[in-house]
């Protein structure tokens, strides 16, 4: 903004006008240290999640505030913080979890008194009263509200659009630069079609899948999402989110980035009064202080199996974590399950969704109880005549012992044909030929007793007696079952975790399930007659074995001195 100073009034307007701006919000905001990373970082999803009233919102709502207007945020030391985003209008999104939080997002960015200051003695100027400094504290009472971080000046006073205007739960609101900020509820549409520069969630939200809407939102412009959290229990794109910032810690630029922050941190809290909630909060138990505090996932109240790490469980295990005998054998073959061990497979049919799991048991004179999760099928929108051709592929070479499916699924019967829905899979995988040694091309019923068999998954992630886990997963070939032991949750009411668990993200717990429960064990095989697969009988054609032992060489000339193939050959399948 210019405009020429033509006389002694006009210029002491001028002068008033600068001082009034160098007292806005995000001029004398001054964010604590702990806040800091959360500003500075330029990944494009960012995470600040955090205790009650730690001042995860009012730190978003700042940076918010400063891309919307163009007025730069600075840090705890006064210095200009880097300016993240671009100086043109901009399209933003605020989300909240229903209309009362939207007005609580609205006094974030255009109401007063989101912080306090107090009048500098030196400058005269106001400022950003400072709790940590013993001269600040002495003047506590003499503090006033802050002004809004986006002031009346910048908005478009006919550019408001509300769903209620007392109750301050506003629609849109456009600024006089042309930025426009746009409020929706959580449950409501996701919105579609619009490039979008920002998306803030504030807290919880109700529709898990509306983030992936809101992150396809931001491509066109190089937008950034921005989530300022407590850990609620049940939200799983949350819980993905923070698991993806995890996984990218180390980069020197993450595209997903967490800052956790407590509210025993916040300085602007009364320290007594923070005290009381925590000595409340630890009646409950110290995971509610966890959480109500320190931000933190109380997975072991809530998951099902909060005992389950990749770190400990896959193969090959975190380099921190000591290898046992299996694990020692498995990566010497590219941890590649022998045939020899005994394999089951196991089925959670779906009417779309449906799961397998592949399991093998090892000899337990070598290596004691294991149980190997080697492979998975977890594909939408395919049938039984689908799974059977991916499975025979899998499958190929090896003896199975048992095919396992739902006991309550696989009793149903089709509205059309008449058949159980066990009958229809077991002629698909009759078509395609594949057969255990106990069920032939059918399936033995799995227990319905979910209790009962989730106690035996948590006894074989446990450690056994010789400080290993039994339950062990190939970290390469089971994504889906990996990403389910976070996700598969019990009930929770209003905070309050019941003892039921929650019929969703679970096929392939629901396989595990069956498989404990059914109580797989290694059968010595007696002979080992597999199904080859077409590459093998091709390979077959073209190497006739040349002596009785039915060994085959590979090579001209003479016999190597060591067979490549002897017997029945080990591809590692």
């Amino acid at each position: 903004m210019t405009f020429e100073i033509q006389n002694d009034y006009q210029f002491r307007l001028a002068i008033g006008e600068l001082d009034r701006r160098q007292e806005e919000a995000l001029r004398i905001f001054r964010p604590q240290l702990n806040q800091l990373p959360f500003l500075l970082s330029d990944a494009s999803e960012k995470v600040l999640r955090g205790g009650n009233r730690s001042g995860k919102t009012t730190t978003v709502a700042a940076e918010v505030a400063s891309a919307a207007t163009g007025i730069p945020l600075y840090g705890p030391d006064g210095e200009e913080l880097p300016f993240l985003y671009p100086r043109r209008p901009l399209m933003i999104w605020t989300i909240g979890y229903d209309e009362r939080h939207i007005a609580r997002i609205q006094k974030k960015l255009f109401r007063p008194g989101v912080f306090r200051c107090l009048r500098d003695p030196e400058t005269g100027r106001l400022r950003a009263w400072n709790p940590l400094d013993e001269e600040d504290m002495a003047r506590e009472d003499e503090t006033v509200p802050s002004p809004p971080f986006i002031p009346p000046r910048l908005v478009d006073p006919t550019g408001w659009a509300w769903d209620g205007k007392v109750e301050g739960c506003f629609r849109m609101c456009r600024l006089k630069n042309g930025t426009e900020i746009h409020a929706f509820a959580s449950g409501a549409e996701a919105g579609q079609g619009e490039a979008v520069d920002i998306v803030w969630i504030d807290e919880d939200i109700k529709i898990e899948g509306h983030v992936e809407e809101w992150q396809a939102r931001l491509t066109d412009n190089r937008g950034r999402l921005l989530w300022s959290v407590w850990p609620h229990t049940v939200n799983n794109a949350l819980r993905l989110m923070s698991k993806r910032a995890e996984q990218q810690k180390d980069r020197e630029h993450p595209n997903v980035f967490e800052t956790v922050i407590k509210q025993s941190e916040n300085p602007f809290l009364p320290p007594e009064e923070v005290q009381k909630r925590i000595e409340g909060w630890r009646a409950k138990g110290e995971a509610i202080v966890r959480a109500r505090d320190a931000g933190e996932f109380v997975d072991d109240l809530v998951l099902v199996f909060p005992g389950y790490t990749e770190e400990v469980h896959c193969l090959p295990s975190h380099p921190s974590v000591p290898r046992d005998r299996l694990e020692t054998f498995l990566a010497a073959r590219n941890f590649k399950v022998p045939i020899t061990w005994t394999n089951y497979l196991v089925l959670d049919p779906g009417h779309t969704h449906p799961a397998v799991l592949l399991a093998a048991v090892p000899p337990p004179e070598e290596f004691g109880f294991r149980v190997v999760i080697w492979d998975e099928i977890c594909e939408s929108r395919i049938d039984a005549i689908d799974v059977a051709e991916i499975a025979s592929e899998k499958m190929a070479g090896r003896t199975f012992q048992t095919f396992l499916i739902d006991y309550r699924a696989g009793r149903q019967k089709g509205m059309a044909g008449g058949k159980r829905t066990v009958d229809l899979w077991e002629d698909a995988f009759a078509a395609k030929r594949l057969k255990s040694q106990t069920t032939d091309s059918g399936f033995t019923f799995g227990s319905d007793d979910i209790t009962a068999r989730n106690m035996i998954v948590r006894r074989w992630l446990g450690k056994g007696p010789d400080g290993f886990p039994a339950l062990r997963l190939i970290e390469g070939t089971t994504p889906t079952t990996q990403n389910q032991f976070h996700l598969y949750k019990k009930r929770v009411a209003q905070e309050d975790v019941k003892d039921e668990v929650v019929d969703k993200h679970n096929d392939t717990m629901d396989c595990l399930g069956y498989l404990a429960a059914f109580g797989p064990e290694y059968v010595e095989p007696e002979s080992i007659e597999p199904t080859w697969n077409a590459a093998y009988r091709q390979f077959k054609k073209m190497h006739v074995p040349r002596h009785g032992d039915n060994t085959v060489y590979v090579g001209a000339g003479a016999a190597p001195n060591e067979p490549v193939l002897s017997g029945v050959p080990d591809f590692g399948f």
